[in-house]
């Protein structure tokens, strides 16, 4: 497919309901394949090959069950949403278990109808970026980093919840996808979800986690709502089909003291508690880490090679690493992509990290703290984009791999921002 835009394919045998998801779905930039009947589904699943499937439960020729599995055994990565009416939720259920990442009750809205096209989309796109880094085995051989290895294949096959303690980019979701393909359910998907992204339907997260590892981030985020429906999930053993993992930085106890968290809900989780430490704390496993991301960077995002020199790597030993591994992954990144010449010294390490350290400080002083949480975080990516522009002087294909993000979805991204690249 030419077009930068995700291409959706709308199988629906109501005409009326096919134009309404296909104008919706075009009024936010999705490119739309559309098909009245199994066979004209078939035929635009194997010309178009969509990155996102919708697929109502009933077709007048082939139902959508039997639909759903010709779709996977054609291509078992595929992303498959199913709609359906109040009568056939139990189909829609059945339907995840088979395949299908989500479902869609009808009648739909358009904010349903985006929000779960949204998400379809962000766990693809975290399923590509699992499959290509796991299963990754975490980096180090300092004491901290060996004993919480240990830890990790010790408790992978018990069947209790694993919480993950942790400070902002300490590796967290590293250990995740470890823990994940060590467990009972590495042949399963690992499943994301987030404060965010948290269902409030017991039945969608039964189905999305049956079998598979469901991974909850942020989990002192999480709404009364969500927190409660977790807890009762927990009390009634319906989350007992899969791996339950969930991760903090936050201190759990903190909020139970000041009444955001359920103490029932933590002591739930709080069985197998596994303390990812700070960079400062292993500050000997910088070397091996460096060459670690320069061998991902240089390989899987095709990168140029660049060697750290030993001076180089010495200064990032020193460094104070306030955002741990993820700041030093994405300095190594700015390091290969910004860099000129085969090696990397001292004085390229000391411009990466001011750079690093005025576009923190400038994105601070840019942002309204009084804007409602939606409008901040809009403000903050249009601020932290265009940065990352500036520094590729308008390249949109080195900005995203800066900002460690799909090519496509940044595209979406700078539109929905107003942004125009060619200007900067």
């Amino acid at each position: 497919m030419i077009s930068d835009k995700p291409l959706i394919l709308v199988v629906d045998d109501e005409p009326d309901i096919r134009e309404l998801i296909k104008d919706i779905l075009e009024d936010e930039n999705y490119a739309v394949v559309i098909a009245a009947n199994g066979q004209e589904a078939q035929e635009a699943f194997s010309q178009h090959e969509p990155h996102l499937v919708l697929l109502d439960i009933w077709m007048p020729d082939i139902d959508g069950i039997s639909l759903l599995k010709a779709f996977k055994q054609q291509n078992k990565d595929a992303t498959i949403v199913m709609m359906s009416g109040h009568g056939t939720i139990e189909t829609a259920v059945e339907a995840t278990r088979l395949g299908a990442c989500d479902f869609i009750e009808k009648p739909l809205s358009t904010a349903k109808l985006l929000r779960g096209v949204e998400m379809a989309l962000e766990q693809q796109s975290k399923q590509a970026d699992a499959q290509k880094e796991a299963p990754q085995t975490p980096v180090g051989k300092s004491h901290q980093i060996s004993l919480l290895r240990e830890q990790v294949e010790r408790v992978a096959h018990h069947e209790m919840p694993i919480l993950l303690v942790g400070e902002t980019g300490s590796g967290k979701h590293c250990f995740a996808h470890y823990l994940h393909s060590l467990g009972s359910y590495a042949d399963g998907k690992f499943i994301e979800l987030n404060s965010d992204s948290f269902p409030l339907d017991s039945l969608k997260i039964t189905s999305l986690a049956t079998n598979n590892c469901l991974y909850i981030d942020d989990l002192a985020l999480l709404s009364d709502e969500a927190q409660a429906l977790l807890l009762h999930l927990l009390e009634t053993q319906k989350l007992s089909q899969c791996q339950l993992i969930c991760a903090t930085q936050h201190s759990l106890q903190k909020t139970i003291d000041n009444g955001d968290f359920l103490e029932s809900l933590f002591y739930k989780l709080n069985s197998i508690t596994l303390v990812i430490p700070p960079l400062r704390d292993h500050i000997e496993d910088v070397p091996e880490l460096v060459h670690h991301f320069v061998d991902i960077q240089t390989t899987r995002e095709e990168l140029p090679y660049r060697r750290f020199t030993v001076a180089a790597q010495n200064r990032l030993r020193n460094h104070d690493w306030s955002a741990n591994v993820l700041e030093l992954k994405n300095v190594i990144q700015r390091l290969l992509v910004l860099g000129n010449g085969d090696d990397i010294d001292v004085a390229d390490v000391e411009l990466a990290l001011s750079s690093e350290a005025e576009a923190a400080s400038s994105g601070d002083e840019a942002i309204n703290f009084d804007l409602p949480l939606r409008e901040a975080r809009e403000q903050f990516e249009r601020v932290y984009l265009l940065r990352k522009l500036q520094e590729t002087g308008g390249n949109v294909g080195r900005a995203a791999k800066l900002a460690g993000m799909e090519r496509t979805h940044l595209y979406r991204k700078l539109r929905s921002l107003d942004i125009d690249a060619k200007q900067i």
